[in-house]
């Protein structure tokens, strides 16, 4: 608690609480970012239940650059909102939802593309997508509640 309390009392918590063009900054970064990163999981996720067949799946191995740059994007810009409230947004429950529903959405994408290019049975393969859709889906709704939940 105490490094929570040192966060959010630090220059980085100062800035995004009490500057005018900090926080409205920040958050556009943050959902620019989270855009990205969104529009390449459900592209791959939506082509891989069906849609778009013409699209190869290895040719989303270029997007995952830019998903990893929108990834990048969203952590920083993540973590200096986190300094406006983290000792609040710890505990709060859509925060942590949010946290895991991110963590295992990340994680169900590579075993998504490892299933893919495994060559696993086409109902493996879209059961872990919806499943990836799903978790990045509670991610965002729940990022999104943490204003609202405060």
């Amino acid at each position: 608690m105490d490094f929570l309390l040192w966060y959010e009392e630090g220059p980085v918590g100062l800035f995004i609480r009490e500057s005018l063009w900090g926080y409205p900054i920040v958050l556009f970064s943050h959902a620019v970012g989270m855009a990205t990163v969104m529009g390449v999981v459900v592209a791959l996720n939506m082509r891989v239940l069906g849609f778009a067949k013409e699209l190869s799946i290895p040719a989303f191995d270029n997007l995952f650059i830019v998903a990893w740059l929108g990834f990048f994007i969203n952590l920083i810009s993540g973590l200096i909102l986190f300094a406006g409230s983290s000792s609040t947004y710890v505990f709060q429950g859509s925060f942590q939802l949010k946290i895991g529903a991110i963590l295992l959405g990340g994680t169900l994408m590579k075993f998504v593309l490892g299933a893919v290019r495994a060559n696993k049975p086409a109902y493996i393969q879209k059961l872990l997508s919806i499943v990836c859709l799903l978790c990045w889906i509670v991610g965002v709704v729940t990022g999104r509640l943490m204003a609202y939940l405060a």
